[in-house]
């Protein structure tokens, strides 16, 4: 396994790639996709990419590290994480997204068991209100935050909909 992680945050990169260095896993880290060398892109097999980068965008990442390399495993990680990111990240080559603060042992165990035809999202131990709460800001993205039109969609009355909205903390960005 050679991974490549982008994250601009210095901190999480330094602590990440010493934790898989005390496991002898080969890793290198970079804040921004541009300095990474075209090389060390075609022989990784694993990447890991922070969706919100300073002036990059980790969708796009991903887009550019599948073109350069088809057989790349990427995993999508983000502290803002929405159900429409993780639709599109999937949808663009990521086998998993996974909200920070994520546990190394998690991540290790996502990377080590990656299938390329695999799609591994957890929704499995998500709650039934959770998946609810994930959806509804779903539709309130796909219609720019309009209530009433989210409402329409999702067939309930805007009250009903306003009252959903006071009682579940929605994440607003990407």
């Amino acid at each position: 396994m050679k991974i490549l992680l982008i994250d601009d945050d210095d901190n999480f990169v330094s602590s990440l790639v010493l934790e898989f260095q005390d496991r002898s896993i080969d890793v290198v880290g970079f804040s921004r996709f541009s300095d990474i060398p075209q090389n060390l892109i075609l022989d990784s097999t694993h990447a890991i990419v922070d969706l919100r980068l300073k002036g990059e965008n980790g969708l796009n990442i991903l887009v550019e590290l599948r073109e350069l390399n088809p057989a790349m495993k990427m995993v999508m990680l983000t502290g803002f994480g929405t159900i429409s990111t993780a639709v599109e990240a999937m949808r663009l080559g990521a086998i998993n997204y996974l909200s920070k603060p994520v546990s190394f042992d998690v991540l290790l165990h996502t990377l080590q068991n990656a299938q390329s035809d695999e799609v591994a999202l957890s929704e499995s131990e998500m709650t039934l209100a959770e998946k609810e709460r994930e959806y509804i800001e779903y539709v309130l993205v796909k219609c720019d935050g309009n209530i009433s039109k989210a409402a329409k969609i999702l067939g309930l009355h805007r009250q009903s909909l306003q009252r959903m909205l006071k009682k579940y903390p929605f994440h607003r960005g990407e």
